[in-house]
């Protein structure tokens, strides 16, 4: 594995260290260790430092997900694009992002239809992990708040397990 830190919010992100998931490393992301990234994932018996820790591992899934943030606003653009252009019976000029996907044979409907289908199993994941997240960083709030810290960490690691099964981070 790669392991990199976000500077500016201290979140970890691993990948492949075979170098297939190296066109998703954003540049802004800087090289660490296994031995820090362990350190900077590893909770403090906290509610501050549970729900950090949550919210990194859901960062580097969301990642795992769909991309860089650039990616994402790429991959909005060609949703949209291929939305209109369905809702329009696939007639018409073809729209920019659509005609960039209809090669190697695939036709502009097809290409629509694929890009829709990938958008879906995208709102998919990120809806899951939002709901995730969310959800075990209110029950962790509650058990701190009751001095259930020993609680609130279980919360936390069946949490980072069940967003690890929707986007399974190496």
């Amino acid at each position: 594995m790669k392991y990199y830190k976000d500077p500016s919010m201290g979140t970890v992100f691993a990948y492949e260290a075979d170098g297939s998931q190296d066109d998703r490393i954003p540049q802004h992301l800087v090289a660490i260790t296994q031995d820090e990234a362990t350190d900077l994932t590893r909770p403090v018996h906290d509610e501050v430092s549970l729900c950090r820790w949550l919210d990194a591992v859901t960062d580097a899934a969301r990642v795992a997900v769909v991309g860089d943030p650039l990616r994402v606003i790429e991959y909005e653009r060609a949703a949209a694009e291929a939305t209109a252009f369905a809702a329009a019976g696939y007639a018409g000029d073809i729209p920019p992002m659509i005609a960039a996907w209809a090669i190697n044979g695939r036709t502009s409907q097809q290409a629509a239809d694929e890009i829709l289908r990938e958008s879906a199993r995208h709102d998919v994941a990120l809806l899951r992990l939002r709901e995730l997240r969310l959800q075990a960083k209110e029950q962790i709030r509650g058990e701190c708040s009751a001095g259930r810290i020993l609680e609130a960490q279980t919360i936390a690691e069946d949490a980072i397990s069940a967003i690890q099964s929707v986007a399974p981070i190496r």
